[in-house]
């Protein structure tokens, strides 16, 4: 068993699926304090394409060495190597 863990990708519909939407805006009490995180959500620094992806498949299929977790995209990436 692989698993391939893609970052944000903004190209793909996956938001759709999300419970809360995005664009719905906060209650009051709360908007204050996360208007500059949405904001940051809003422009991500580091973003994947579908390429990013189809890479990290390819590299959990060809991997013969038993590594388990195949981060996909930039974003990704950064994260598997800060923990």
């Amino acid at each position: 068993m692989k698993l391939v863990e893609p970052g944000y990708a903004p190209t793909t519909n996956f938001g759709a699926n999300a419970i809360i939407p995005f664009d719905q805006p906060l209650p009051g009490e709360y908007a204050d304090f996360a208007k500059p995180i949405m904001e940051g959500f809003a422009a991500p620094a580091l973003t994947i394409r579908e390429t990013d992806v189809a890479e990290g498949v390819w590299n959990a299929v060809q991997d013969t060495k038993g590594r388990l977790r195949f981060p996909a995209g930039p974003d990704a990436v950064a994260l598997a190597e800060a923990r």
